[in-house]
């Protein structure tokens, strides 16, 4: 299963207002996030879309790595502590930037899921909106938190031309849930070729963090397929910028010998051990002794993301920035 799955299921929590509980300060809480989506069978099966005019619509997800299935079983939900809130708001045209209006420059469009969105942190802190800085001209967040691919190929379908965009970049890794993941990649891929009728594309494939075993296991193949199924859209995967930027201070996992380990960085400590789960679908891909230390103190972290899927603010600075720095090397933009 892999990390852009955890935004599907927290999505879909979100969507039909389901309360979140948990043990915080030894006290049971209930905690219940806004619901900041709707859904849109115009863009295929289980498809959402953001809720319009959202003013500071209050969302609360874990703070820690987790998997699904922590979340369809309410006895382990109950368990899961570490919080972390932030706001949605969205402008008239469903979208998490400011209004649309008529180009006065070079203008991207951004696609995607949670990644794209800005799961878990401020909009002015997702990449979008850094890289509109960067950049100098409009970037326009379009992504959607538990975007299939193929929806966000329906979205840009559909919406796209009307936004004018001179470049479109597509963030998103396959979705292991579907029957047949990278045919479902394929034909997304193919069907925002066609729409865009000659406006640039780039596909980026966002990080994947180290306490995503089964997304560390299958990181080479998706970056060779992803490239082959792109073509001629260049491809970036930014997990090497990534983990180029480590050590940090912060823990990240380490498997071997069947074992999973949680280490200390910088120097190299471990400070949590436990036999790697069979990767079977539906069940927990991180050992419950891994967990327990990210419970066992709040303090704990992985540099640069929050919640073994989603990059942090810091993470996303690297985002950005790396994206700026490909753009730029690969020509995509014209700013003339």
């Amino acid at each position: 299963m892999r990390a852009v799955r955890i935004a599907s299921v927290l999505v879909a929590l979100l969507a039909v207002a389901v309360a979140v509980a948990v043990t915080q300060q030894r006290a049971k809480t209930r905690v219940i996030s806004a619901v900041i989506t709707s859904p849109a069978p115009q863009l295929g099966p289980e498809a959402h879309v953001l809720l319009p005019n959202l003013s500071d619509a209050v969302v609360v997800v874990p703070d820690r790595p987790h998997d699904p299935s922590e979340l369809h079983d309410p006895e382990a939900r109950a368990k899961i502590t570490r919080l972390r809130t932030f706001t949605v708001s969205t402008s008239s045209q469903a979208l998490r930037s400011p209004e649309v209006g008529p180009k006065d420059g070079p203008r991207v469009l951004c696609v995607g899921d949670s990644v794209t969105f800005g799961w878990g942190v401020p909009a002015a802190s997702a990449y979008p909106a850094l890289l509109s800085e960067r950049l100098g001209v409009e970037v326009v967040n379009a992504g959607v938190p538990a975007m299939k691919p193929s929806s966000i190929a329906a979205w840009v379908a559909q919406h796209a031309a009307a936004l004018e965009p001179d470049l479109v970049l597509f963030a998103r890794r396959p979705d292991y849930s579907r029957p047949d993941p990278w045919g479902d990649y394929a034909q997304a891929l193919q069907r925002i070729h066609a729409s865009l009728g000659g406006v640039p594309l780039g596909v980026i494939l966002p990080p994947v963090s180290t306490f995503d075993p089964r997304g560390v296991s299958t990181l080479a193949e998706e970056q060779r397929r992803a490239a082959e199924l792109a073509a001629p859209a260049p491809v970036l995967d930014l997990t090497p910028a990534f983990r180029a930027a480590l050590p940090l201070p912060g823990v990240v996992l380490r498997s071997r010998g069947g074992q999973q380990e949680m280490v200390r960085q910088p120097e190299g400590t471990v400070i949590a051990r436990g036999p790697a789960p069979p990767v079977r679908p539906g069940q927990p891909a991180l050992a419950p002794e891994i967990t327990a230390a990210f419970e066992a103190d709040a303090a704990v972290r992985e540099p640069l993301f929050f919640d073994g899927g989603h990059p942090d603010v810091r993470g996303f600075v690297i985002f950005a920035d790396a994206v700026h720095d490909w753009v730029v090397a690969e020509g995509l933009l014209s700013t003339e």
